[in-house]
């Protein structure tokens, strides 16, 4: 079996070899710009839905430094890791993560910032393994139920904050629409500059907004490194950046 080395960052180490999910360029650019209207001590409740690795919620913990951040995973060895790492990180004693259903998941309070990466192949093949099946396809969280339960879980000034494949976002903005959410916040991620967005950042609030903010973020520029503004994103995070 080939050994998945840790993924280093500037303050904290991913071991995610046991993960449905592995560190991704996606997931790193949600913990980076997730809440970035938020001033650092606005946040007090973190909550990660679907933490895989825990990688989003630690960057969001580096982020927010005063905030409690909590993470649900439904696959049993995702959130084993997960909870290692956390443990071995510098934020161990603000953090935990819950091997639940978020449908199932119930604490007495309410969050400021809600994050999620969450699965998005609805049709196709599926894995041998439920588990990394689960957390590959809409299986356990479908866009209404995930939107449902954010919303539940987030105060009246509190944010929710996913990414998705573009050609994924209609239907998930349709479902955010019939719970109360407004966007408030969209960003295009393009993987070069002369090609469309393949992703879509988006910022949900319950407030009334009467048009969202639009930004763009270009991955890669024509030698295949990261551009200026990747880069400026990623670098407080990438040990190699």
């Amino acid at each position: 079996m080939n050994y998945l080395k840790p993924f280093e960052m500037k303050e904290f180490t991913v071991a995610h070899d046991q993960c449905a999910m592995r560190v991704n360029t996606d997931g790193c650019l949600l913990g980076a710009v997730a809440g970035e209207e938020f001033e650092p001590h606005e946040v007090q409740h973190v909550l990660d839905i679907g933490t895989g690795s825990g990688v989003i919620a630690m960057q969001l913990a580096q982020r927010f430094e005063k905030a409690y951040v909590d993470a649900v995973e439904i696959h049993g060895p995702s959130a084993k890791q997960a909870t290692e790492n956390f443990s071995k990180s510098p934020y161990a004693g603000r953090m935990v993560c819950y091997h639940e259903p978020i449908q199932e998941y119930e604490l007495n309070l309410l969050y400021d910032l809600i994050v999620s990466n969450p699965p998005y192949f609805e049709a196709g093949p599926t894995k041998l393994d439920v588990g990394i099946a689960a957390a590959r396809h809409a299986l356990t969280l479908d866009f209404k139920s995930l939107v449902m339960n954010a919303s539940r879980l987030l105060k009246k000034n509190g944010q929710f904050w996913v990414i998705l494949p573009c050609d994924q976002s209609d239907r998930f903005l349709d479902e955010a629409m019939d719970e109360g959410l407004s966007l408030k916040t969209i960003i295009h991620v393009h993987p070069k500059a002369k090609r469309e967005a393949n992703r879509c950042i988006y910022g949900l609030c319950k407030c009334e907004v009467d048009e969202p903010v639009r930004k763009r973020i270009t991955l890669y520029a024509q030698d295949q490194h990261y551009t200026e503004e990747a880069r400026e994103v990623l670098s407080p995070f990438y040990a190699s950046l």
